[in-house]
Protein backbone atom coordinates (compact mmCIF):
# COMPACT_ATOMS: atom_id res chain seq x y z
CA UNK A 1 0.00 0.00 0.00
CA UNK A 2 3.11 2.40 0.85
CA UNK A 3 4.12 2.12 -2.95
CA UNK A 4 1.01 3.26 -4.44
CA UNK A 5 1.02 6.39 -6.43
CA UNK A 6 -1.27 9.39 -6.29
CA UNK A 7 -2.11 8.25 -9.82
CA UNK A 8 -2.73 4.74 -8.91
CA UNK A 9 -5.01 6.41 -5.58
CA UNK A 10 -6.94 8.10 -8.10
CA UNK A 11 -7.39 5.28 -10.56
CA UNK A 12 -8.46 3.21 -8.16
CA UNK A 13 -11.36 5.55 -7.07
CA UNK A 14 -12.58 6.16 -10.16
CA UNK A 15 -12.61 2.54 -11.44
CA UNK A 16 -14.66 1.31 -8.81
CA UNK A 17 -17.17 4.83 -7.63
CA UNK A 18 -19.58 7.11 -9.96
CA UNK A 19 -17.69 10.11 -8.83
CA UNK A 20 -15.80 12.18 -11.98
CA UNK A 21 -12.53 13.08 -11.49
CA UNK A 22 -13.14 16.98 -10.95
CA UNK A 23 -15.44 15.73 -7.99
CA UNK A 24 -12.93 13.65 -6.94
CA UNK A 25 -10.10 16.26 -7.36
CA UNK A 26 -12.54 19.19 -5.29
CA UNK A 27 -12.73 16.62 -2.03
CA UNK A 28 -9.25 15.95 -2.31
CA UNK A 29 -8.06 19.87 -2.27
CA UNK A 30 -10.77 20.18 0.03
CA UNK A 31 -9.28 17.86 2.77
CA UNK A 32 -5.95 19.02 2.64
CA UNK A 33 -7.54 22.30 3.14
CA UNK A 34 -9.20 20.64 6.34
CA UNK A 35 -6.14 19.80 7.45
CA UNK A 36 -3.86 22.44 6.93
CA UNK A 37 -2.36 21.05 4.32
CA UNK A 38 -0.35 18.38 6.97
CA UNK A 39 -0.45 15.95 4.53
CA UNK A 40 0.32 14.97 1.40
CA UNK A 41 -2.09 15.19 -1.48
CA UNK A 42 -1.40 10.94 -1.68
CA UNK A 43 -2.33 10.73 2.38
CA UNK A 44 -5.36 12.93 1.41
CA UNK A 45 -6.60 10.72 -1.40
CA UNK A 46 -6.01 7.43 0.81
CA UNK A 47 -8.81 9.53 2.95
CA UNK A 48 -10.96 9.89 0.40
CA UNK A 49 -10.93 6.39 -0.89
CA UNK A 50 -11.67 4.57 2.80
CA UNK A 51 -14.73 7.24 3.11
CA UNK A 52 -15.76 6.38 -0.60
CA UNK A 53 -15.25 2.09 0.44
CA UNK A 54 -12.80 2.20 -1.97
CA UNK A 55 -10.10 -0.75 -1.08
CA UNK A 56 -6.76 0.14 -2.22
CA UNK A 57 -4.98 -3.11 -0.30
CA UNK A 58 -6.74 -4.40 -3.82
CA UNK A 59 -4.66 -2.82 -6.38
CA UNK A 60 -3.17 -5.21 -8.47
CA UNK A 61 0.36 -5.24 -8.09
CA UNK A 62 1.54 -5.92 -11.68
CA UNK A 63 2.18 -2.57 -13.02
CA UNK A 64 2.21 -1.14 -16.37
CA UNK A 65 5.17 1.80 -17.22
CA UNK A 66 3.28 4.69 -17.81
CA UNK A 67 2.38 4.03 -13.59
CA UNK A 68 5.46 3.78 -12.77
CA UNK A 69 7.10 6.90 -10.55
CA UNK A 70 10.58 7.53 -9.14
CA UNK A 71 10.88 6.28 -5.47
CA UNK A 72 9.05 3.01 -5.83
CA UNK A 73 9.83 -0.15 -4.65
CA UNK A 74 8.93 -3.45 -5.23
CA UNK A 75 7.67 -2.86 -8.54
CA UNK A 76 6.45 -6.45 -10.73
CA UNK A 77 5.67 -5.43 -14.28
CA UNK A 78 6.10 -7.04 -17.73
CA UNK A 79 8.05 -5.84 -20.74
CA UNK A 80 8.83 -6.40 -24.15
CA UNK A 81 12.87 -5.76 -24.88
CA UNK A 82 13.07 -2.97 -27.69
CA UNK A 83 17.01 -3.57 -27.57
CA UNK A 84 19.54 -5.06 -25.59
CA UNK A 85 22.33 -2.59 -24.78
CA UNK A 86 24.75 -5.46 -23.66
CA UNK A 87 26.97 -5.96 -20.42
CA UNK A 88 29.61 -3.50 -19.69
CA UNK A 89 32.12 -3.68 -16.85
CA UNK A 90 32.86 -0.93 -14.02
CA UNK A 91 34.91 -0.38 -11.30
CA UNK A 92 33.67 0.29 -7.98
CA UNK A 93 35.24 0.85 -4.61
CA UNK A 94 38.07 -0.56 -6.04
CA UNK A 95 37.30 -3.84 -7.64
CA UNK A 96 35.43 -4.84 -10.78
CA UNK A 97 31.57 -4.88 -11.45
CA UNK A 98 28.83 -5.25 -14.39
CA UNK A 99 25.75 -3.77 -15.18
CA UNK A 100 23.74 -4.85 -18.15
CA UNK A 101 20.93 -2.28 -19.69
CA UNK A 102 17.85 -2.27 -22.16
CA UNK A 103 14.87 -0.30 -23.43
CA UNK A 104 11.81 -2.31 -22.73
CA UNK A 105 8.22 -1.53 -23.09
CA UNK A 106 4.63 -2.50 -23.03
CA UNK A 107 1.37 -0.94 -24.66
CA UNK A 108 1.66 1.96 -22.60
CA UNK A 109 5.09 3.71 -22.76
CA UNK A 110 8.91 2.54 -22.62
CA UNK A 111 12.04 2.83 -20.17
CA UNK A 112 15.26 1.81 -19.47
CA UNK A 113 16.31 -1.01 -17.56
CA UNK A 114 19.32 -1.50 -15.82
CA UNK A 115 20.23 -4.59 -14.14
CA UNK A 116 23.43 -4.59 -11.24
CA UNK A 117 22.43 -8.19 -10.05
CA UNK A 118 25.49 -10.59 -10.72
CA UNK A 119 22.86 -13.56 -11.15
CA UNK A 120 20.60 -12.30 -13.20
CA UNK A 121 22.88 -11.08 -15.15
CA UNK A 122 24.68 -14.60 -15.90
CA UNK A 123 20.99 -15.80 -16.46
CA UNK A 124 20.23 -13.18 -19.36
CA UNK A 125 23.58 -13.40 -21.11
CA UNK A 126 23.12 -17.34 -20.55
CA UNK A 127 19.81 -17.20 -22.08
CA UNK A 128 20.85 -14.97 -25.26
CA UNK A 129 18.11 -12.14 -24.13
CA UNK A 130 17.39 -10.23 -27.78
CA UNK A 131 15.39 -8.31 -29.02
CA UNK A 132 11.51 -8.77 -29.11
CA UNK A 133 11.91 -11.29 -26.06
CA UNK A 134 9.27 -10.87 -22.72
CA UNK A 135 10.71 -10.17 -19.82
CA UNK A 136 8.50 -10.45 -16.45
CA UNK A 137 9.98 -7.99 -13.26
CA UNK A 138 9.89 -8.87 -9.81
CA UNK A 139 10.77 -6.45 -7.27
CA UNK A 140 12.15 -3.52 -9.39
CA UNK A 141 13.16 0.23 -8.33
CA UNK A 142 12.09 3.54 -10.17
CA UNK A 143 14.78 6.32 -10.17
CA UNK A 144 15.39 9.69 -11.96
CA UNK A 145 17.56 10.36 -14.57
CA UNK A 146 17.58 13.50 -16.38
CA UNK A 147 13.44 13.51 -16.36
CA UNK A 148 13.37 9.80 -17.44
CA UNK A 149 12.20 7.31 -15.31
CA UNK A 150 14.49 4.05 -15.14
CA UNK A 151 14.14 1.04 -13.74
CA UNK A 152 16.39 -1.15 -11.65
CA UNK A 153 17.39 -4.59 -10.62
CA UNK A 154 19.23 -5.25 -8.01
CA UNK A 155 19.84 -8.08 -5.12
CA UNK A 156 16.70 -9.88 -4.66
CA UNK A 157 15.11 -9.01 -7.87
CA UNK A 158 13.92 -11.44 -10.05
CA UNK A 159 13.62 -11.23 -14.16
CA UNK A 160 12.13 -14.42 -16.08
CA UNK A 161 12.89 -14.33 -20.00
CA UNK A 162 9.81 -15.53 -22.34
CA UNK A 163 7.39 -17.00 -19.18
CA UNK A 164 4.75 -19.01 -20.35
CA UNK A 165 1.46 -16.75 -20.97
CA UNK A 166 2.62 -13.70 -20.84
CA UNK A 167 2.67 -11.34 -24.38
CA UNK A 168 2.96 -8.18 -25.56
CA UNK A 169 1.29 -7.35 -28.69
CA UNK A 170 1.47 -3.49 -29.53
CA UNK A 171 4.44 -1.67 -28.18
CA UNK A 172 4.14 2.19 -27.26
CA UNK A 173 7.39 3.50 -28.14
CA UNK A 174 7.40 6.71 -26.30
CA UNK A 175 9.41 7.49 -23.26
CA UNK A 176 7.42 9.01 -20.45
CA UNK A 177 8.71 11.89 -19.09
CA UNK A 178 8.52 13.41 -15.56
CA UNK A 179 6.11 16.30 -15.32
CA UNK A 180 8.29 18.67 -12.70
CA UNK A 181 7.62 22.13 -11.34
CA UNK A 182 9.93 25.10 -13.14
CA UNK A 183 11.82 25.44 -9.51
CA UNK A 184 12.91 21.66 -9.77
CA UNK A 185 14.13 22.28 -13.13
CA UNK A 186 17.86 21.15 -13.78
CA UNK A 187 20.17 21.31 -16.66
CA UNK A 188 19.77 18.35 -19.02
CA UNK A 189 16.61 18.03 -17.63
CA UNK A 190 13.90 16.15 -19.97
CA UNK A 191 10.94 16.74 -18.11
CA UNK A 192 6.93 17.91 -19.08
CA UNK A 193 6.06 21.33 -17.14
CA UNK A 194 2.36 22.38 -17.03
CA UNK A 195 1.87 26.54 -16.23
CA UNK A 196 1.33 30.19 -18.47
CA UNK A 197 2.31 32.38 -20.72
CA UNK A 198 3.23 35.42 -18.89
CA UNK A 199 5.48 37.07 -21.28
CA UNK A 200 5.93 36.91 -24.62
CA UNK A 201 8.21 38.13 -27.79
CA UNK A 202 7.64 38.84 -30.93
CA UNK A 203 8.22 35.97 -33.59
CA UNK A 204 11.96 35.35 -34.76
CA UNK A 205 12.86 33.24 -37.92
CA UNK A 206 16.05 31.21 -39.50
CA UNK A 207 16.27 30.49 -42.92
CA UNK A 208 16.57 27.36 -44.47
CA UNK A 209 16.75 25.50 -47.91
CA UNK A 210 12.97 25.01 -49.08
CA UNK A 211 14.63 21.50 -50.75
CA UNK A 212 16.39 19.92 -48.01
CA UNK A 213 15.01 22.15 -45.21
CA UNK A 214 19.27 22.90 -44.35
CA UNK A 215 20.24 25.83 -42.59
CA UNK A 216 21.39 28.71 -45.05
CA UNK A 217 23.54 31.09 -44.66
CA UNK A 218 24.31 34.43 -46.89
CA UNK A 219 27.66 34.65 -48.61
CA UNK A 220 28.44 37.06 -51.07
CA UNK A 221 25.26 38.73 -49.83
CA UNK A 222 23.00 35.89 -51.43
CA UNK A 223 21.40 32.52 -49.06
CA UNK A 224 23.57 29.53 -50.55
CA UNK A 225 22.79 25.78 -49.53
CA UNK A 226 25.81 23.17 -49.43
CA UNK A 227 23.92 21.02 -51.63
CA UNK A 228 21.31 23.04 -53.80
CA UNK A 229 23.59 26.13 -54.27
CA UNK A 230 21.88 30.00 -54.40
CA UNK A 231 18.19 29.61 -53.24
CA UNK A 232 15.58 31.48 -51.88
CA UNK A 233 15.54 30.83 -48.64
CA UNK A 234 12.25 29.58 -46.18
CA UNK A 235 11.60 31.31 -43.21
CA UNK A 236 11.02 29.26 -39.85
CA UNK A 237 9.44 30.72 -37.32
CA UNK A 238 10.12 30.19 -33.71
CA UNK A 239 9.00 31.90 -30.43
CA UNK A 240 10.64 32.90 -27.02
CA UNK A 241 8.42 33.53 -24.02
CA UNK A 242 8.03 33.47 -19.87
CA UNK A 243 6.69 30.50 -18.65
CA UNK A 244 5.34 30.42 -14.77
CA UNK A 245 3.81 27.46 -12.90
CA UNK A 246 3.19 29.19 -9.36
CA UNK A 247 6.83 28.03 -8.07
CA UNK A 248 9.04 29.79 -10.68
CA UNK A 249 9.33 31.19 -14.30
CA UNK A 250 11.37 30.09 -17.47
CA UNK A 251 12.19 31.68 -20.71
CA UNK A 252 10.65 29.27 -23.28
CA UNK A 253 11.78 28.68 -27.11
CA UNK A 254 9.55 26.76 -29.06
CA UNK A 255 10.43 26.25 -32.83
CA UNK A 256 8.19 25.37 -36.15
CA UNK A 257 5.11 23.27 -35.24
CA UNK A 258 4.92 24.29 -31.94
CA UNK A 259 5.28 28.01 -32.22
CA UNK A 260 2.29 27.93 -35.07
CA UNK A 261 0.03 25.84 -32.21
CA UNK A 262 1.22 27.74 -29.28
CA UNK A 263 0.54 31.51 -31.25
CA UNK A 264 -2.38 29.26 -33.18
CA UNK A 265 -1.21 30.90 -36.55
CA UNK A 266 0.40 29.02 -39.17
CA UNK A 267 3.73 29.72 -40.80
CA UNK A 268 2.36 32.07 -43.64
CA UNK A 269 0.07 34.31 -41.12
CA UNK A 270 3.36 34.61 -39.12
CA UNK A 271 5.71 35.33 -41.79
CA UNK A 272 3.52 38.47 -42.86
CA UNK A 273 3.17 39.55 -39.24
CA UNK A 274 7.46 39.63 -39.21
CA UNK A 275 7.40 43.40 -39.87
CA UNK A 276 3.63 44.74 -37.87
CA UNK A 277 4.34 45.11 -34.39
CA UNK A 278 0.70 46.61 -34.17
CA UNK A 279 -0.70 42.92 -35.33
CA UNK A 280 1.49 41.34 -33.44
CA UNK A 281 0.69 43.04 -29.95
CA UNK A 282 -2.95 41.84 -30.64
CA UNK A 283 -1.85 37.97 -30.93
CA UNK A 284 0.00 38.94 -28.14
CA UNK A 285 -2.73 39.91 -26.09
CA UNK A 286 -4.31 36.96 -27.01
CA UNK A 287 -1.91 34.53 -25.91
CA UNK A 288 -0.89 35.86 -22.23
CA UNK A 289 -2.53 33.56 -19.61
CA UNK A 290 -2.93 30.67 -21.38
CA UNK A 291 -1.81 27.49 -20.29
CA UNK A 292 0.29 25.21 -21.85
CA UNK A 293 1.62 21.21 -21.01
CA UNK A 294 5.58 21.61 -22.74
CA UNK A 295 7.46 18.73 -22.72
CA UNK A 296 11.44 19.54 -23.77
CA UNK A 297 14.44 19.72 -22.70
CA UNK A 298 16.66 21.98 -20.01
CA UNK A 299 19.48 24.00 -21.07
CA UNK A 300 22.37 26.73 -19.78
CA UNK A 301 22.08 29.87 -21.76
CA UNK A 302 26.01 30.59 -20.58
CA UNK A 303 25.81 33.96 -21.98
CA UNK A 304 22.89 35.08 -19.84
CA UNK A 305 23.71 32.57 -16.81
CA UNK A 306 20.10 30.94 -17.06
CA UNK A 307 18.33 28.11 -17.28
CA UNK A 308 16.05 27.70 -20.50
CA UNK A 309 13.28 25.33 -21.74
CA UNK A 310 13.41 23.99 -25.19
CA UNK A 311 9.68 22.95 -26.07
CA UNK A 312 9.69 19.91 -28.69
CA UNK A 313 6.17 19.25 -27.34
CA UNK A 314 3.43 21.41 -26.55
CA UNK A 315 0.12 20.98 -26.02
CA UNK A 316 -2.69 23.38 -25.01
CA UNK A 317 -4.81 22.90 -21.90
CA UNK A 318 -8.32 24.10 -21.61
CA UNK A 319 -9.36 25.42 -17.79
CA UNK A 320 -12.40 22.99 -18.14
CA UNK A 321 -10.07 20.05 -18.67
CA UNK A 322 -7.35 21.64 -16.06
CA UNK A 323 -8.13 18.50 -13.50
CA UNK A 324 -8.14 15.98 -15.74
CA UNK A 325 -4.83 17.27 -16.64
CA UNK A 326 -3.12 17.11 -13.40
CA UNK A 327 -4.95 14.48 -12.22
CA UNK A 328 -2.70 12.15 -14.96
Amino acid sequence: MLNLSYEQIISTILENTTITKEELQDRINAKLKELSNLISKEGAAHIIANELNVKLLDVPKVLKIKDVLPGMRLINMTGKVINFYGVREFNKDGRKARLATMLIGDETATTRLVIWDEVIINEILKENLKENDIIKLRGASCRENQGYKELHLASKAQLSINPEGETISNVLVKPTLIRKKISELQENDYAEVLGTIVQMFEPRFFEVCPLCGARVRIEDGVFACKEHSIVEPKLIPFVNFFFDDGSANIRVVAFRNQAELILERNETELVEMKNNLEKFEELKSSVLGKQFLLKGKVNRNEMMNRLEFAANEAESVDYTKLAEVLLK
